[in-house]
Formats: C-alpha cells, structure tokens, sequence
C-alpha cells in the first residue's frame, strides 16, 4: 500500500512538473472585414512577423483565420489584402489563459495611374472611425491595466493623453478637455449615446469615482478632444466612443479576479458554434471599507458598488447581425455620524449622509449588408440614471435634523437608423437619424440656513422629444490627401430650437514621416433637460419654468496639426487650437454662467448672453511598445476665459493652464513565458480657479456666502502625483495568472480640491483630495 502511495505522488510530481516545465502556446484568432462596409474580406494574408519559420494564415470565405501552437508572449501581424491599404498590429499579448483575438479592419486603396506600393505602417494611436482626422486617437484595453494610475479604468487612462486634465482629486476620475467643463463630453457604447457611465457621480460631470464599465468588455475605442466627426452631436468639449467586443464564439473562456477593491467576475463563450453566437458578461462587486484606514477623509465613509457589462451577439445567416447589449451600475456611500458629542470638532464629525446612484443602458443593434457597397444599422435603446441624496445633523439633543433632500432622475428612450455606403475606393458616406425621448423629474429639498425652514428648493417634472440627424462623407482624393466633410442636425421639440453644424477635416501625408491635419467644426450642446423643465418656487408657490425656452450652447472649434513620424515605433504630434464659446446660459448681472457648472442645480432665470475661449497648445512625445519598452510624454499649455452675465471677462473654473505627463514601462520576459511590467507616471498639473468665501459675511448670514468681486480670482494650488503599476503574469499550460499591483498617488500628495463654511466652528474649511491608493490584485484567466 505504501508503494502504491509513493508510486501515485511520484507520478503526480513528475505530472506537474511536466505541465508547468512544457512551453505554452495559444491560439490568434480573428476576422478581417471592411472598415466602411462592414464586409467581410476572403483571401486576406496574415502573417506573423518575425517567425521563424514563418507563419501566418489566410482568411476564409467569412473573413476569418486562425494561427496556432504561437509561444506567449508580444507578437506583430501584418495583414494585406488586394486593393486594400497593408495594416500592422504590433505587440499583441498572448496568453495561455485565453485565446487572442484580433479584429482587423482594412482601408481601401486608391489606384492611381502607375505602380502604386503602399507599404504597412504602424499607426497604433490613429482612431479607429475612418471619418476622424484632427484630435483623435485610439486606446486598448490592456493599456487601461498597463498605464500608471489608470487602475483598469479606461477614464484614468484618457488623462494621458494630451488635452485632457485629470480631476485633481485621487477620488474622482473626471476629466476636462482643453479648458472646458467635464459636462462637455459625450459618452458612447456602440453607437448609443449613455449617461455618464461611473459610479458615485453627479449630473453635469464626466466622471464619479470608478467607472461602471469594465475595460474586460471593451474592443479598441476612440477618444476626440474637438473638431470630432459630424455623426456626434451634443457634446462642446469631446466624445469618448467606446466599442464592446464579441465573446469568443469557439471556446467558453472564464476570468475571476480578487482584490482590495473587491471582487471581478467575467466569462464568455460560444451559445452555438454553427452560427458563431457568442456572450460576454463581466460583474464587479466591491466594497472600499479599507479606505477609511488609509485616509482621515474617508473616516466613518463606506463607498460599495457593484457593475455588470455585457453583449450578446447572434449573426443570422441571411438576415444579418442582432446584438444585445447592456451596462448598469450600483453605487451607494454612506457617511456615518459620530454619536460620541465630544468628539465634534467638524460639521462633518455631526452629519450623516448617504448619496445612491443608479446607472444602466441598454440597447438592441441590427446590422446587414445590403450589398456589398451598403451597411444598414437600426438601434433601439434605453437608458436611466438616478441620483438620490439625504443629508442630516445631529443636534445637540442627538436628534435628527434635516439638511438636504436630492432626487433626480433621467430617462431616454431612443430610435436610430444609419447607413453607410461606399462609393468606389475614393468616396464613402455615412447618414443616419437619432430619435430620443427625454423624461426628466427632479426634487431637491433644503434647510434653510437663515430661517431653519426645511423648504423645496427646486423641483421639476417633464418630458420632450430630441431629434438628431447627421451626414457625413470621407473622400480620398489621393492616398496621401484626405477629406472629411459633414453636416449635424438637432432639433428640441420643448422650445423648437434647432441648430445645424458644418464639420470638416482635412489630412495630408507630405511625406512618408511628415503630415498636416485641419479641422474645423461647430458644435452646440443641450443643457440637461432639467434646467429646461425646473419650475422655481416663489412664497411657496410656483412661478412656472422661466429656463424652458433656452437655446443650445454652441462653441467653433479650429485646429491645426502636425504629425511627424521619427521611426515605426516613435511618434511626435503636436496640435493647435481655438475654440470659441457662444450662446452660453448665464445668471444676467452675475458672474455665473454654465460654462464653469460640474452638475450645479440651477434654480434661476438664466439668459443665453454668454460667451467664452479657449486657446491653447498640445505636444505628445510617444514611444510605442517595442523591444518590451515604452513611453509617453504630453504636454498641455491653454488659456481659458469666459464672460457671464456682468459683462466682465474671468479665467473659467477649469483655466489651470497646464498640464505634463510623464509615463514610461518595461517588460521582462521571465523564464521565457513569463512577463514582468513596470510602470511608473509623473503629472503635475495647475490648479482650478473657484469663487472664495466671504467669512464674515457667512458668519453673519449663518451659511456660506461667496465673494462675488473677486469670482475665480484666486486658484488651487499646483499638484503633483506619482504612480505605480507592477504587473506580474504566469502562464502555465492552458491557465494564466495576473498579479499587480496598482498605486495611485504614490507620494500621499494630498492638495486642496475646494473649501466650504463650517457653520459648526465658524471656519472655511480645506476639501482635500484622497491620499494613497493602493490596489492590490491577483487574476486567473482559464
């Protein structure tokens, strides 16, 4: 019996040994298609570079291929294609845990008269629209978890790029692009416009505190910070356009993810294997307990959330492509109070709170091929957002006291219908329709600091219908010289405003190294609904909804860019721009105008008068990822005013002037199969400008009054934040694992965000940002 024991460990040793001491290999798999049409390209020639021997695959009569028995590790594709432009995909990840899928989506190529020999370059950072020409680029999924301070949040890892400036706040991962408000941006998944898309978020922000999609879910997107194509609308600042991916339709593969920030759960897989169907679904659940260790700010604050992303896909034999696909979000943080009187020292040390956001979208997308010059897609969608907050003091005779009561929710149901079409190799044009039904309802209640009457401080309720509609074109007059042109339309039924906006975009390719972009465009924005629709209390009666025949705001954009490519794997660009702001709602007399709101509740007559610019200077310095090392350098330099409803010009809230950023990584290959990341970020950036207090005045009136004489006068300071990343990958026989951790603000910088009256000490009192972040996980994918 004992040897028959020490027979089975022996052979289960020698077992193991053989698994974990054998090479892994993985499977690339992927499609080759169209990028106008959407249709699929046989005959396509795949190869890997720098094999040896040479390997590589030819797409079948659906566009597809597969390359087997490929070591892990970075490899290089390069696919060609008759009449097609020549693409490289440099640097792709394989692992042993999943199988690697890579989409390849091809231009067409201009025939002129002679010879033409277009060689394959490597353009990681163009975008992936073909429209887009001006302030663009591309982003994958793997940099969101390889960038210092991103965290897996692919809005973290925007604030890279050059243009956008991070939320000062470690807590918060909204961005402002070029000097304009963060509610400047419009968010995107798969066409359909989404509310903002993160948790612990308010109305009028482009950020919260942790995104509600996981970058698990997410295909190659595109990020514009101005002049953007004229299939987007309703946005002054940039548009993040985010793509979910399809689920692997041959093998089901699984991921679970645990770590301080909670658990991550995602799976994918074939529904049948005949019709290539495929699901993916990734679910988050976390609870941030540990940050009240770590910071005194979050003393007695429990931040929870939960997430769930995912797509269906089902392609029909002759009756196209159906899609589902869905994204909702949990987010609850509960602020406790200090029952201990003694121990007051703060309003916060008294006052409890609990703010509650609920986020979700979904959308149902049919795409055909009518022909193979003609792409139809028809989408109908939902989307809601909810944001409710409570907020109470503890007197004295530890009863409770109520301060604040929020309720505020967003519906829109939407129709839309697109069609691209192409019209040789030189001339494409995409139009399509958005139909949107807007429901608003709003209550906002409030302790009157004067009175002590708990009183409606604003309430609104209502519906109205928003049409939009767009065409556009792209005409390649050369394969060097580029034109895009379009027009965007929309129309508000509530008050009948309207407005159509001109786009163009041009680019030239001087030389194989050098190129030129231009672009210009207008664009106009509606406020959220409910600044339409509030109705504003007068003695406790109703005076109607003076905002409600507001019109759009409305800003030109003009850029001007140079490309210069130093190597295949080194890029420098720099950009130039003006943007100027009209049309803008702001408060007559005051200072105030929405140019500067992040999710203000505006409860006064406001009056289109205001105006405003920004001007400025972008240079991005890129290294892509060869030879296991990378870089990124940008530097931001703008100027940002406006002019409210006095007539006096101020720097906007958001003029900080500058922003750097350095981020450089490297990899090392361990034991031939293995991968060790670093990466560390430096950014320092200028801070805000705000309206300061007036304290004696506050003291006096017993709540905070501002001092409106000297509005945006004086600025934050200056702040600084070093990151980390360290990522560590083994890869076995058919399983993964992902150990990193990820530290955001490294050197516990903790600046002012804001200040606030303390009606309890009778102080202004410092906001401060959160302090170190560090996350630590480890990731199994099988």
């Amino acid at each position: 019996m004992r040897k028959i024991c020490l027979f089975s460990v022996v052979l289960f040793v020698s077992w193991m040994s053989f698994v974990f001491s054998q090479t892994p290999t993985q499977i690339i798999r992927g499609k080759i298609i169209d990028a106008e049409t959407k249709i699929t390209l046989p005959g396509a020639n795949i190869v890997l570079m720098f094999s040896d021997p040479l390997k590589g695959a030819t797409s079948n009569t659906g566009g597809n291929f597969t390359i087997e028995n490929l070591p892990v590790g970075r490899h290089t594709l390069k696919v060609s294609y008759v009449g097609y432009k020549p693409a490289m995909i440099p640097e792709i990840l394989v692992t042993s845990g999943k199988e690697c899928i890579v989409n390849v989506e091809l231009q067409v190529l201009v025939v002129m008269s002679g010879e033409v020999e277009i060689k394959a370059t490597v353009n990681k950072d163009k975008p992936v629209n073909p429209m887009a020409m001006v302030s663009a680029r591309t982003f994958n999924v793997e940099e969101s978890r390889r960038y210092a301070g991103a965290i897996d949040d692919p809005m973290r890892m925007v604030a890279n790029f050059a243009g956008v400036v991070a939320n000062a706040g470690v807590n918060s991962n909204q961005i402002m692009i070029r000097g304009n408000s963060p509610k400047g941006l419009l968010w995107r998944v798969d066409g359909i416009d989404i509310p903002n898309p993160n948790h612990f978020a308010f109305v009028g922000q482009s950020g919260g505190g942790f995104t509600i999609i996981s970058s698990q879910v997410l295909n190659n997107s595109d990020f514009y910070t101005a002049a953007f194509p004229a299939q987007f609308g309703n946005a002054l600042s940039g548009v993040f356009d985010m793509r979910f991916r399809n689920g692997n339709n041959f093998r089901h593969e699984y991921a679970i993810q645990l770590g301080l920030q909670g658990l991550d759960v995602a799976a994918e897989g074939p529904f049948s294997k005949k019709q290539s169907s495929s699901y993916l679904f990734n679910y988050r659940y976390s609870i941030l307990s540990f940050l009240q260790y770590i910071d005194p700010w979050m003393k007695n604050k429990i931040p929870t959330f939960q997430d769930l992303s995912f797509k269906l896909n089902f392609p029909t034999p002759g009756s196209g492509t159906f899609s589902l696909v869905g994204i909702g979000g949990l987010s609850k943080i509960t602020a406790h109070v200090l029952m201990d009187s003694t121990q007051w020292h703060k309003l916060d040390d008294r006052s409890e709170s609990i703010l509650n956001n609920r986020m979700g979208a979904i959308a149902l997308i049919h795409q055909i091929n009518l022909n193979q010059a003609t792409l139809l897609r028809s989408c109908v969608s939902a989307t809601y957002n909810f944001i409710g907050h409570n907020e109470n003091l503890l007197i004295s005779s530890y009863g409770k006291q109520p301060v604040d009561s929020l309720k505020h929710q967003n519906l829109r149901t939407t129709v839309s219908v697109s069609i691209n079409h192409k019209f040789g190799a030189r001339y494409s044009l995409r139009s399509g329709v958005m139909v949107n039904n807007l429901s608003y309802n709003l209550d906002i209640k409030s302790r009157n600091p004067t009175t002590g009457i708990f009183q409606q401080v604003n309430k609104g309720k209502g519906n109205s219908n928003f049409v939009q509609a767009f065409i556009e074109s792209r005409t390649d007059v050369t394969n060097e010289f580029f034109i895009s042109a379009g027009l965007y339309f929309q129309y508000l039924s509530l008050n009948n405003r309207y407005a159509f906006e001109p786009r163009l975009a041009v680019h030239w390719q001087v030389s194989q190294k050098h190129a030129i972009n231009i672009g210009y465009g207008l664009h106009s924005q509606l406020e959220d609904i409910g600044v339409y629709l509030v109705e504003i209390p007068v003695n406790q009666g109703i005076s109607g909804q003076p905002n409600r025949n507001l019109n759009f705001d409305r800003s030109h954009h003009f850029v001007l860019g140079y490309d210069y490519s130093i190597r295949p794997d080194m890029r420098l660009k720099i950009e130039t721009y003006y943007q100027y702001l009209y049309d803008i709602p702001v408060m007559p007399g005051s200072y105030f105008s929405m140019i500067n709101s992040t999710g203000d509740y505006v409860n006064d007559p406001l009056v289109n008068s205001g105006k405003g610019r920004n001007m400025g200077l972008d240079i991005t310095f890129e290294k892509f990822l060869t030879k296991q090392l990378y870089s990124l350098v940008t530097v931001s330099l703008f100027d940002s005013k406006y002019t409210g409803g006095d007539g006096i010009e101020r720097n906007t809230r958001f003029n900080s002037n500058y922003v750097i950023n350095l981020l450089v990584g490297k990899e090392w290959t361990i034991k031939k199969k293995n991968i060790l990341g670093f990466n560390v970020k430096g950014s320092f950036t200028g801070g805000e400008h705000y309206v300061p207090i007036d304290l004696q005045k506050s003291i006096m009136q017993h709540r905070e009054v501002l001092d409106e004489m000297n509005a945006y006068v004086p600025r934050l300071p200056s702040f600084f934040y070093l990151d980390l990343t360290l990522t560590y990958r083994l890869n076995y026989r058919k399983v993964s694992g992902i150990l990193a951790v990820q530290i955001k603000n490294l050197l516990n910088h903790q600046p002012d965000v804001g200040y606030l009256y303390d009606e309890y000490n009778k102080t202004i009192e410092p906001q401060k940002s959160l302090g170190i972040l560090p996350l630590i996980s480890y990731k199994i994918e099988f």
